[in-house]
């Protein structure tokens, strides 16, 4: 009897596993299907705003300088379209989470590994955010450009990892205090870290912070984790996992936060 018993619970497990394998596929299907549903139409809104903003700049340039009669109605216009534009930026940023962790799910993500300098996708990075954000202050500390920092990676993935990192940080950095960009090099691995601050993440969320779906309460990254459905920091950590990396973060309430990853470095041409 106790092996019927035995029987019956493993075939029991079977069926569960086997549910739950389907439930994933099936849910996958769905956010890649109605992912890629969402992308047509949400690309034809971005390229008539950018269409549109190129349209007034070239107008306003018609007009040098303007007068005032001009720069007024034209900032009416201006605002709402840039407003526009940047909700669409961030729709589709969701998007592309949702997509990229459908296909997480279903064992179809896939990276195009490239030799790569990590010290030249940080600097692009950090002039974009620092130009999107003049107002704050990003202080970059790396070796000089022609040192390199030789990587073997998929460069959309790494930048948007820093991306995320970087906006991340900016969106809660106080005013007037800098946020801090690091590389480092150490032996075969480089390890990239991004400070600011703000209030800091109470020690209780800094375990959860990089799971699917956790959304963090009262920490400097809710904001960030709620506009992606907890998606952002998750797929960070898949992403430099997928390169053989790790991510961290380390924190405290009121002393700010750091953000970090390492990734194994290849060796330089000639070495």
């Amino acid at each position: 009897m106790q092996g019927i018993h035995c029987f019956y619970e493993q075939e029991e497990k079977q069926k569960k596993a086997l549910a739950q394998r389907e439930v994933s596929r099936l849910a996958g299907e769905f956010l890649t299907l109605a992912t890629h549903e969402l992308r047509t139409p949400l690309t034809r809104v971005l390229g008539n705003l950018q269409l549109a903003q190129r349209r007034l700049q070239t107008y306003k340039g018609q007009f040098a300088p303007p007068s005032a009669q001009i720069r007024e109605p034209l900032a009416h216009v201006q605002q709402p379209l840039a407003a526009a534009s940047q909700s669409a930026q961030l729709q589709q940023r969701i998007i592309n989470d949702l997509i990229d962790d459908a296909r997480i799910q279903t064992h179809m993500l896939t990276l195009s590994l490239n030799p790569e300098d990590l010290g030249t996708l940080l600097r692009e990075v950090v002039a974009g955010q620092q130009q999107a954000a003049p107002e704050h202050t990003i202080v970059l500390d790396a070796p000089p450009l022609e040192q390199g920092v030789p990587i073997l990676a998929d460069a959309e993935r790494i930048k948007h990892v820093l991306t995320t990192y970087l906006t991340n940080a900016l969106t809660y950095a106080p005013p007037g205090q800098p946020m801090v960009v690091q590389l480092r090099i150490t032996e075969a691995l480089a390890r990239v870290s991004v400070h600011n601050e703000g209030s800091g993440i109470a020690r209780e969320e800094l375990d959860h912070i990089w799971e699917r779906f956790y959304r963090a309460k009262g920490s400097a990254v809710q904001h960030e984790l709620d506009l992606s459905f907890g998606l952002a920091l998750y797929l960070c950590r898949v992403f430099i996992e997928q390169h053989q990396g790790s991510v961290g973060v380390e924190s405290a309430p009121g002393q700010g936060a750091t953000f970090c990853f390492t990734l194994p470095t290849t060796p330089s041409p000639g070495a």
